[in-house]
């Protein structure tokens, strides 16, 4: 090692021990927000390069395999949710799938804009989901939904549902003012749906929505909704 090696080396240890000496001093608190203030760039870049490894890892499954159905729940318990305890229920409801086929069910996707900095590598990876037509209904809370069903994310539901299951639903449906000031069906209430409550998915109010460009069949999504409410 030559001398400026090492003392580039030696720079590096002594700033690492300064560090250090400032976090010893701490609670376990004060050192997260410690770290946050001063590397929260790096740990933004970090976020941002593991969601889009996990993206591409994704696609990349996706053409092995024939994805029936892919359900997002965004905002939800994802601490407590087995969600493939979820897919096993819901698979059983439907009378099994085949080998290469599969359903999807994601929990990980946080949408959170109190605080912008955290939440943008996910809200690119949820905008990148819906742009590369890898998910077919989407859960949100109230809150979220309400600033996202703007965006034309969620289909007409009478471009889905023929009359007689618009009006099976007609209790959980969602209607949102367009631009134009017509009256849509985008979503279904789910707030009271027996499995989210089963399973702790969310603690409040929820609706769920088919995504626009979903490529899934009808039949698998109303069976999906129809398993929600199920006992």
């Amino acid at each position: 090692m030559d001398e400026d090696d090492r003392k580039l080396k030696d720079r590096i240890q002594d700033k690492i021990r300064e560090e250090w000496g400032k976090l010893k001093l701490l609670s376990w608190k004060g050192r997260l927000a410690y770290v946050w203030d001063y590397y929260k760039s790096l740990m933004v870049a970090i976020v941002v390069i593991i969601c889009g490894i996990n993206l591409g890892i994704t696609i990349f499954h996706n053409l092995q395999m024939d994805t029936l159905l892919s359900v997002y729940m965004v905002n939800c318990n994802s601490y407590y949710v087995d969600s493939e305890e979820m897919v096993a229920d819901y698979t059983e409801y439907i009378g099994g799938i085949g080998e290469k086929e599969e359903i999807t069910l994601d929990t990980s996707t946080i949408l959170d804009d109190d605080d912008a900095t955290t939440s943008y590598a996910y809200q690119m990876k949820f905008i990148a989901v819906i742009s590369a037509q890898m998910a077919d209904i989407v859960l949100m809370d109230v809150e979220t939904f309400e600033e996202y069903a703007g965006e034309s994310y969620f289909s007409d539901l009478r471009e889905i549902l023929t009359e007689e299951e618009l009006e099976k639903w007609s209790d959980q449906i969602v209607w949102l003012e367009a631009e134009d000031g017509e009256s849509i069906p985008c979503a279904l209430d789910l707030t009271d749906a027996a499995k989210l409550e089963e399973y702790e998915v969310y603690p409040d109010a929820v609706y769920g929505g088919v995504v626009v460009n979903s490529e899934a069949e009808v039949e698998m999504v109303l069976s999906f909704f129809e398993w929600l409410f199920s006992e």
